[in-house]
């Protein structure tokens, strides 16, 4: 079965996601063109839930990188471990934005909050320890990157992982069929 069909000469994504934009502005005769087909190929190839968690992991790295480099910096001469401490503390908040945004919006789940926030905090502590303790320190302190550089290609090599392990295991929707 094919995915895609011929529209207009053009290969592009089956007709409901033709006539969407990235952020649901373009409607069906107001141009955008080829933003509209890249969109709808990204959303068919990868489905909205990727495309939702890309969204999620983005605001918490957006948290996460603003509070790390800031604290990295404040503590930088006072505080032995100051790049770590600041991780951590950015973990913490970061984290928290994360979680409450994969449960309601990305995986839309609605059952019991406890199994889940210890599932995640599972994983997401193993991400962090790899990605901090063992990515950053290599990058940063072996190669000699700077950490505005490491900090995000850390970050990307986790990213995958971390969106399979939720969506198989952690925000797991039970077939009710069953």
């Amino acid at each position: 079965m094919h995915i895609f069909k011929e529209i207009s000469g053009s290969i592009a994504p089956r007709a409901r996601w033709t006539n969407a934009s990235p952020c649901g502005i373009i409607g069906k005769n107001e141009g955008g063109g080829g933003v509209k087909k890249l969109s709808g190929a990204i959303k068919g190839l990868l489905g909205r839930q990727a495309v939702r968690y890309f969204l999620s992991s983005c605001a918490a790295f957006a948290v996460d990188y603003a509070i790390t480099l800031i604290l990295s910096a404040a503590l930088g001469g006072l505080v032995p471990m100051a790049m770590e401490l600041a991780a951590t503390v950015a973990f913490a908040c970061s984290s928290q934005v994360n979680f409450h945004i994969n449960r309601a919006w990305v995986f839309r789940s609605h059952k019991k909050i406890w199994p889940e926030l210890v599932g995640y905090y599972s994983l997401a502590l193993v991400s962090f320890s790899v990605k901090t303790f063992v990515l950053l320190e290599a990058l940063v302190r072996l190669v000699g990157l700077p950490l505005a550089l490491a900090k995000p290609l850390a970050e990307a090599v986790m990213f995958v992982f971390n969106f399979f392990v939720q969506k198989l295991l952690i925000f797991r929707r039970r077939d009710k069929n069953k």
